[in-house]
Order: structure tokens, then C-alpha cells, then sequence
């Protein structure tokens, strides 16, 4: 008997503008890793700086993705366990080296109420995404990771711009890791910003309002930062009377 004949591979190969939002998507997870690095060194400037950086690359790689219409289950399978790991655990770990590790079980019980509040939310935006309504194009079901981490974190800003001392109380610390997490799972409407529009005439108003948000950035960064946090707390009570009004109306 004559052997059978070999199938020939086929050589596949890859577009680079695929590649680009999953090395956006590994640069974030690098950055969140990194940030947990420097937490051990106490190094907590850069803790928040990594952190914000890694939610910029969240940012961009599923708007790069969408861009380039290589969006694909690889990448959105890849950016759900980043998102976890970044901005779950990571956040997570950094207040409980920050301020709980010598104050208990309580202390690691709120640290982990947090990082599994995380994965929750996670896993549910990716089995509601698959088939959206109108509505939630324009809203998210209770705040996103990435805005999660950048609040859970605020009590080290505040320490470290005004050097409060109740900032690292334990107590206060847990009970803000809770609200978090919760606020992470919970059903109440945020704004998603993927359809946002702006008038012609406020243009200039809003340009001239993100070149003081940088220059901010860069000459009192906490400050910024904070100022970042507070907006965004006052607009979910905003995005709820919106989300409401729209069903009523609907």
C-alpha cells in the first residue's frame, strides 16, 4: 500500500494592525503589573501613575480594534483577563499593602470583596455585549473597571497630597473597597461616553478645558486626579436621571 498522501499546511499569517490593539492590551497588563511591583517597593506615586496609564491602554486598544475592524474573540477574551488582573486584583493588593495588612481578616475579606466584584462585573459586560440594546450603547450596567480602579485608589492620593492621616485608617479603607466593589456590580446606569457628541459651539469650550485637565496633569497631578474622581462621581447620579427619563419617554 502506497502511504497516504501529506496534507499541505497552509501558511497563515496575521495582519499587524491585529496585532496593534493586543499589544495596547499587553502594555496595560505590563503597566498594572509594574505598579504592583512598585507597591512592594512602596513606591505609591508610581503605583497611581501605572495604574492611570494601564487604564489609558485600555482606552485605546478596543477603540484601535474597532478602528482597524480587527476586533476578535482572542482580543476580547485577552482584554477581560488584563482588565482582571490590572484592574482587579492589582488595585486590590496595593491598598492592602498600603494600609490592611496588619489589620486582619476583615481587612483581607474587603481586598477580596473588591478583586471578585471586578471579575463579577467583568463577566458580565462580556455576556451582554454580545447582544446590546439601543440603550446600552450609550450606558454601562454599574461602573467599569478601569473607573473602579481609578476610585478604589483616591485614599492613597489623598494621603499622599494632603498626608491625612485617616486616609490609611483601616477601617475607612475596607468600607471604601466595599463601595467600590459594590458600585462595580451594582445595576445603576453609567455613562459609556462610545457615542458621545458634542455641540459646535462648545468645541472650543471643551478643548480649552482638556489643555488646563494636561497642563494639570503635569504640574499638580493629584490634585488632577482628584478633581478627575469627583467629576466622575457627580455624573452618575447625572447618568441615572438620564437612563430613567429615557425608558419613561422610550
Amino acid at each position: 500500500m502506497t502511504p497516504a498522501p501529506r496534507r499541505q499546511r497552509r501558511s497563515r499569517s496575521v495582519s499587524l494592525f491585529w496585532l496593534i490593539p493586543n499589544i495596547l492590551t499587553v502594555a496595560g497588563l505590563i503597566s498594572g503589573l509594574t505598579a504592583l511591583r512598585f507597591a512592594l517597593d512602596g513606591r505609591w506615586a508610581a503605583v497611581i501613575g501605572l495604574i492611570a496609564l494601564a487604564a489609558v491602554f485600555d482606552a485605546l486598544d478596543g477603540r484601535t480594534a474597532r478602528r482597524f475592524k480587527t476586533s476578535s474573540a482572542f482580543g476580547a477574551a485577552l482584554d477581560s483577563l488584563c482588565d482582571m488582573v490590572v484592574f482587579g486584583v492589582v488595585p486590590a493588593l496595593c491598598l492592602y499593602l498600603w494600609a490592611l495588612q496588619d489589620s486582619g481578616n476583615l481587612a483581607w475579606w474587603a481586598t477580596m470583596f473588591y478583586a471578585v466584584a471586578i471579575a463579577l462585573r467583568l463577566a458580565r459586560f462580556d455576556s451582554e455585549i454580545r447582544d446590546p440594546d439601543e440603550q446600552s450603547k450609550d450606558y454601562f450596567t454599574g461602573v467599569p473597571a478601569p473607573a473602579s480602579a481609578f476610585l478604589v485608589l483616591v485614599p492613597i492620593v489623598v494621603d499622599l497630597e494632603f498626608g491625612i492621616a485617616w486616609a490609611r485608617e483601616a477601617t475607612y479603607v475596607c468600607a471604601w473597597l466595599v463601595l467600590i466593589g459594590s458600585l462595580a456590580v451594582s445595576a445603576v446606569p453609567t455613562f459609556a461616553g462610545k457615542r458621545l457628541k458634542l455641540p459646535v459651539g462648545t468645541v472650543l469650550p471643551v478643548l480649552a478645558g482638556g489643555s488646563i485637565l494636561i497642563a494639570g496633569m503635569f504640574m499638580q497631578p493629584f490634585i488632577t486626579y482628584l478633581v478627575l474622581a469627583a467629576a466622575y462621581v457627580a455624573s452618575i447620579p447625572v447618568a441615572v436621571i438620564r437612563f430613567y427619563r429615557q425608558e419613561v419617554t422610550s
